[in-house]
């Protein structure tokens, strides 16, 4: 985590908005929005669930006015489960990744086209996505993890 958190802590500069993404009924898809519900308040960051949608929130993000933006997702890259990768957000193709890979590369380019801002993606690699599941208990260690590094760079 303190390879993450460093890169976190150079990339999250200036305005920061957290935007969580995911199904709150798939299991480790919840990822970004509990992620969400536990840094709200908590850090200096502006923070958004939205959920399945994030296209839904572009707007309230231009806004805001953010000088960077860090979407949080359930990504599998291939790590262990509950791992956590940052990417850029030319990293993220319209497949593979995540389930919202359109969702997130449109949100990308839209929202780098309205205002200039530094975009990253926080993946956090699923054990599973089933229907009506809980977080795994590896998704969620991470979740809490990622909840107190977050915080301190407030």
């Amino acid at each position: 985590m303190t390879d993450l958190t460093d890169g976190l802590r150079q990339k999250l500069q200036g305005k920061v908005c957290v935007l969580g993404i995911g199904n709150r009924l798939k299991g480790d898809d919840a990822a970004g929005p509990e992620l969400i519900d536990r840094i709200t308040g908590r850090s200096r960051f502006h923070c958004l669930d939205a959920g399945v949608a994030p296209e839904n929130y572009l707007e309230k993000i231009v806004r805001i006015g953010p000088d960077t933006i860090l979407l949080v997702d359930a990504i599998d890259f291939g790590g262990a489960a509950g791992s956590c990768r940052l990417f850029a957000a030319d990293q993220i193709t319209g497949g593979g990744l995540s389930s919202h890979a359109l969702s997130l590369r449109m949100t990308c380019d839209y929202l780098q086209q309205r205002i200039k801002v530094h975009i990253f993606i926080l993946g956090i690699q699923p054990a599973q996505v089933n229907m009506n599941g809980p977080l795994s208990a590896a998704v969620s260690a991470a979740v809490e993890k990622l909840a107190a590094e977050l915080s301190t760079l407030a």
